[in-house]
C-alpha cells in the first residue's frame, strides 16, 4: 500500500547517505586494539584461565581492494589463578617466542566491508594467523543501504552462521550505531573440533532438543561519516560460549571472549610488507594449529619441566607409602602436563635417573601412557625393544597410550611397525593389544579426517587374506576384530569374503567366524548404511545359514537405522518364516525399537511401530524357549521422564528392556533351575525352581545391620573432586569405597561436600553364596528417593550352566515389579503426582 512505499522511500533517503567503511589509499589508519579471552566456571573465587592481548594495528591500502595489516608493540598477558582477585601477569616467554611474527604485516583483500582472502609470509604461524583473524573479522561488515534490521548468513572466524543487523542513524552526534549478533550455534559452515570424543557417536537430532552449548557473539560499532563511506570509530565485540553436558541451569563452564578496536589517528607512513613472498592463508575462518594437549581441570605455570617433573615425583613418592596423600590427584595431573611439555630427551633422562628405583618406576610408567602425544609411543617402543620394560609393563602402558595418543599419519605407522614387529609377533596377548589399538586408532584418525585412505588397512587386509588362505582360525579372528574397530567402508569388500552365503567359501568356516564377520560391520553401518544394509538383510532371511548368524545379522541391520520400507520388507518375511528362534529375536528386536526414546532413533521407532502391525499377533506370544532381543535405552532430559521410562521397562516384556543400545541373544530351553550347594552340574531334565526371595531377604537383613559402612568402619579408599571459592565455601565431591569383610559386601558412596547438600548416591553390593550376588544402587537425599537392585545368580538349563539377571526397582520409596504392579500401599498424593506427569507426557 501506499503507507509502505512511504516508509521504504524514507529508509531508502535515511540510509543512502553511508555506504562501507571507507581506508583511503594515502592514508594509514591508526587503531587501538584490546582483546582478552577467558576460561572456567562463571563464579567468583573460583580458578579461571586466560590471555589478554593489546597493541596498535595500522591498517594501509596497497591497491583499491589490497591492504596490509601490521600490529605496533603488541603485549600478551596471561591469567591463571582465582577469578577475580588474581592479576594477569605478563607472558614474556610467549611474547619473546612470538615477536618476530609478530611484526610481519599480512596482507588481505577488502571490498565492499567484505574480508576476501589473507596473504602472510611462510614463517607466520596458524597461531598468529589466527590473532590476525581475530582482528579482522572486527572489519566483516556486510552493510545495506535501504534497510535498517535485516538477516544475512556472513562468513566470520567462526564459519558461516547467521547474523542479524540492526542500523541506527544519530544526526544530533553525527554517528551511525550498528549492532549486529551471531547465533553461533545455527551455522553453515561451522568450524569447530571436538577434541577426545572420536568413540561417541554423534546424536544432531539430541543437541536440537537439549541445546548443551550456547554460543553468541555481539558486535556493536560507532560509526562516521567519511568524504567515500564510513570510518570505523568504535567496535566491541563479546562472544559467549556456555557449555552444560548436564543440563545444569547455573552451573555452566563459559568461555568468554572481549574487543575493543578505537580509532587513533591518520598518519601519512605507509604499511610496507616485508620482502618474502606472500602466500595465500585462506580465509576468515579459524585455522586449528598442533597445539600442546591440555588438561583443562589444572592450572599451572611450567618454568623448568625437567626439573618440576623430578620435583612432583619425589613429592609423590614420599607423601603416598602407608595411606594416600589428599594432594595426590592434584600433583598426578601436574605430572602429566609437565611431562607432554618434556622433550624425547628430557623424558629419557628422567627415566634413565630413576629406572632401578621400584617407586619412581612405578609413578612414571603411570603417567606417561597418558601424556596423549607421539614421542611417548616411541619411547615405549624403544624401551621394550631394548629390554627395559617387562612384558607386563608394556602391555599395560601401551593399553592406555594408544587410546590416549593423538591418532596423526605419523603414529599409526608407528602402530602398524610395531603390530609387524617380529618381537610382538612371539607374544600374542601383546600383539593382540597392538593389532586392537591399530584398528582402534585408525578410527580415530578418520573421525577427525573424514577422507582417511584405505591405505592405511592394506597392512590388515593382507594378514586378513593370508589367514584365510592358510585357514588360520585365530589370526582371521583378530584380523576381523581390528577391521571392526577401524570401521573403514574400504574393509567391505575384505569383510564379506568372510560372510556366509554370499557366494563365498565362508559357510564352510566356523561359526563364530561367520559371527565375527558379521559383527565387523557394525561400525561400517553406521558410517555407510546404504553399503550395508542390502548385506545384513540379504543374511537375515538366508534360511539356510544358522540361526544364530541370522539372529546378529539382525542386530547389525538395525544399525543401519534402517527405513520404513525396508523394516516393512522384513516384517513381511517374517511372517513367514519358520526359524522361531529367529522370528521371536527379530520380532522382540523390533518390539524394544518401538519403546526407544533417543532422538536420533524417532523414525526408526516410528517404523518398527508399523512393522509389529503387520506381524503375525502369534509371534508376540512366544514362549521363552525361544531366542529374544535385549534392547537397552535410556535417555532422560527430566526426573519424571526416568520414572516413567522405569515403569515402562517394568511393565513390558522382561526380555526386552532398554539401556545403551546393547544386544544380546539368549536361547532358552529348560527352565532356569538353581544350584545345589555342594553341586555344580544337574542331571539332565526340569526341576521346580526356587523362589530367589531368600536372596533380597538376606542382602536386606546385612544392610539393615549398617545403611552407611562409613560410621563403622574406615574407607579403603576416597577420591575428592573439590574447589574452594575465595569466601572458604567448599564445592566438589567425595567418592568413598568401603569393605565389609565378614559379609563379602563393597559399599560405594558419591556424596557432595558442598554445605547443605546432602544429595548422595550409593552403590551396595554382596557376595551371599558361591552362586548369588546382589546389588543394590540408590540415589537421592541420603540415597532415600530412587534405587535399583539387582541380583545375579548361577544356576543350570537342562544340563548347561547358566545365569540369571533380576532387576526390579524402587523409585521414590515404590517398589514396581516386573511384571508392572506395585508391591507396597503408596500415598494417594504420590500416585497422582505421577500419573499426572505420566498423562503431560
Amino acid at each position: 500500500d501506499s503507507k509502505s512505499v512511504l516508509i521504504l522511500l524514507v529508509l531508502s533517503a535515511k540510509y543512502s547517505t553511508f555506504s562501507v567503511p571507507e581506508f583511503a589509499l594515502d592514508k594509514t589508519y591508526v587503531y587501538k586494539y584490546e582483546a582478552l579471552l577467558l576460561g572456567g566456571l562463571p563464579h567468583e573465587g573460583l580458578a579461571r584461565a586466560g590471555i589478554k592481548v593489546s597493541s596498535k594495528v595500522l591498517l594501509s591500502a596497497v591497491t583499491e581492494h589490497t591492504f596490509l595489516m601490521k600490529l605496533m608493540d603488541p603485549l600478551l598477558h596471561e591469567y591463571a589463578g582465582i577469578w577475580p582477585k588474581d592479576p594477569f601477569v605478563p607472558a614474556t616467554k610467549l611474547t619473546s617466542a612470538l615477536a618476530a611474527q609478530l611484526q610481519i604485516p599480512i596482507k588481505f583483500e577488502y571490498a565492499n566491508g567484505v574480508v576476501g582472502k589473507v596473504f602472510a609470509p611462510a614463517g607466520v604461524s596458524p597461531t598468529v594467523m589466527n590473532l590476525h583473524r581475530g582482528i579482522l573479522n572486527i572489519l566483516q561488515l556486510n552493510l545495506k543501504k535501504t534497510q535498517n534490521i535485516y538477516e544475512l548468513q556472513e562468513a566470520g572466524v567462526q564459519g558461516v552462521c547467521r547474523t542479524h543487523y540492526v542500523i541506527n542513524e544519530d544526526p544530533k552526534a553525527n554517528h551511525i550505531i550498528v549492532t549486529k549478533s551471531k547465533d553461533l550455534s545455527h551455522c553453515q559452515e561451522r568450524i569447530i573440533k571436538d577434541i577426545g570424543l572420536a568413540y561417541t557417536e554423534r546424536c544432531a537430532e539430541c543437541t536440537e532438543r537439549v541445546k548443551s552449548l550456547i554460543e553468541t557473539a555481539t558486535y556493536n560499532y560507532i560509526m562516521k561519516p567519511a568524504a567515500a563511506g564510513v570510518l570505523i570509530a568504535e567496535a566491541t565485540v563479546e562472544e559467549v560460549h556456555h557449555f552444560s553436558p548436564l543440563n545444569e541451569i547455573h552451573g555452566a563452564a563459559m568461555m568468554e571472549a572481549k574487543q575493543t578496536l578505537a580509532f587513533v589517528e591518520i598518519e601519512k607512513t605507509p604499511v610496507v610488507p616485508i620482502k618474502a613472498d606472500y602466500l595465500a592463508r585462506g580465509s576468515l575462518q579459524y585455522e586449528f594449529a598442533t597445539e600442546i594437549l591440555q588438561t583443562p581441570i589444572q592450572l599451572m605455570k611450567i618454568s623448568d619441566a625437567p626439573a618440576q617433573i623430578i620435583e612432583v615425583l619425589k613429592h609423590l613418592v614420599a607423601n603416598n607409602v602407608a595411606m594416600v596423600h589428599d594432594d595426590a590427584p592434584l600433583k598426578f595431573v601436574q605430572l602429566i602436563q609437565l611431562l607432554r611439555v618434556a622433550t624425547l630427551e628430557n623424558i629419557e633422562a628422567i627415566w634413565a635417573q630413576f629406572k632401578d628405583k621400584p617407586v619412581y618406576r612405578r609413578w612414571i610408567l603411570d603417567a606417561l601412557p597418558a601424556v596423549g602425544t607421539p614421542v611417548i609411543v616411541k619411547l615405549f617402543k624403544e624401551k621394550f625393544l631394548g629390554g627395559e620394560l617387562t612384558i607386563p609393563e608394556f602391555i599395560q602402558a601401551l593399553v592406555v597410550a594408544l587410546q590416549m595418543v593423538t591418532a596423526d599419519l605419523e603414529t599409526i605407522q608407528l602402530t602398524a611397525s610395531l603390530a609387524l614387529h617380529e618381537k610382538i609377533a612371539t607374544i600374542p596377548a601383546l600383539r593382540e593389544v597392538v593389532m586392537l589399538g591399530y584398528g582402534s586408532m585408525i578410527a580415530k584418525h578418520c573421525v577427525a579426517v573424514p577422507t582417511c585412505p584405505a591405505e592405511l588397512l592394506r597392512p590388515i587386509h593382507e594378514i586378513a587374506a593370508e589367514a584365510t588362505s592358510k585357514n588360520n582360525i585365530p589370526e582371521i579372528t583378530l584380523a576381523l576384530k581390528v577391521l571392526g574397530n577401524a570401521g573403514h567402508p574400504a574393509s567391505l569388500k575384505p569383510i564379506m569374503k568372510l560372510l556366509p552365503g554370499l557366494r563365498t567359501a565362508a559357510t564352510s568356516l566356523p561359526l563364530r567366524i561367520q559371527v565375527d564377520a558379521i559383527l565387523a560391520l557394525r561400525n561400517i553401518a553406521k558410517k555407510e548404511p546404504k553399503l550395508v544394509q542390502p548385506v545384513a538383510l540379504q543374511l537375515v532371511l538366508d534360511r539356510a545359514l544358522h540361526p544364530e548368524v541370522r539372529m546378529v545379522a539382525c542386530i547389525v541391520l538395525f544399525e543401519t537405522k534402517p527405513s520404513v520400507a525396508l523394516i516393512s520388507s522384513l516384517a513381511g518375511a517374517l511372517k513367514l518364516e519358520t526359524n522361531m528362534h529367529v522370528a521371536s529375536f527379530a520380532y522382540s528386536h523390533i518390539k524394544s525399537l518401538t519403546r526407544i526414546t533417543a532422538p536420533d532413533m524417532a523414525a526408526v521407532a516410528g517404523a518398527a511401530n508399523v512393522a509389529i502391525k503387520l506381524m503375525s499377533p502369534k509371534l508376540d506370544r512366544l514362549s521363552f524357549r525361544f531366542s529374544r532381543a535385549l534392547q537397552l535405552d535410556f535417555y532422560h532430559s527430566e526426573s519424571y521422564n526416568f520414572y516413567k521410562r522405569a515403569k515402562k521397562i517394568c511393565s513390558g516384556s522382561s526380555s526386552s528392556m532398554s539401556s545403551s543400545r546393547m544386544t544380546e541373544t539368549a536361547t532358552i530351553m529348560e527352565p532356569f533351575r538353581k544350584f545345589h550347594k555342594d553341586r555344580y552340574m544337574a542331571p539332565h531334565g526340569a526341576s521346580k525352581a526356587v523362589s530367589s526371595g531368600s536372596t533380597a531377604s538376606s542382602f536386606e537383613k546385612i544392610q539393615k545391620q549398617a545403611k552407611f559402612l562409613g560410621n563403622a568402619v574406615p574407607p579403603v579408599f576416597a577420591v575428592i573432586a573439590r574447589a574452594v571459592r575465595v569466601d572458604h565455601k567448599l564445592l566438589g565431591y567425595q567418592l568413598a569405597a568401603y569393605f565389609d569383610k565378614p559379609n563379602a559386601r563393597v559399599q560405594l558412596v558419591v556424596s557432595s561436600i558442598a554445605e547443605n547438600d546432602n544429595l548422595k548416591i550409593c552403590a551396595d553390593g554382596a557376595v551371599l553364596s558361591k552362586h548369588k550376588v546382589t546389588a543394590r544402587v540408590a540415589w537421592g537425599p541420603e540415597c532415600q528417593q530412587y534405587a535399583v537392585i539387582a541380583k545375579a545368580e548361577a544356576g543350570v538349563l537342562g544340563e548347561f550352566p547358566a545365569a540369571r539377571l533380576e532387576v526390579p526397582w524402587r523409585l521414590k520409596g515404590i517398589q514396581v515389579n516386573p511384571d508392572g504392579t506395585l508391591s507396597i500401599q503408596i500415598d494417594e498424593d504420590i500416585l497422582s503426582w505421577i500419573q499426572k506427569h505420566i498423562k503431560e507426557e
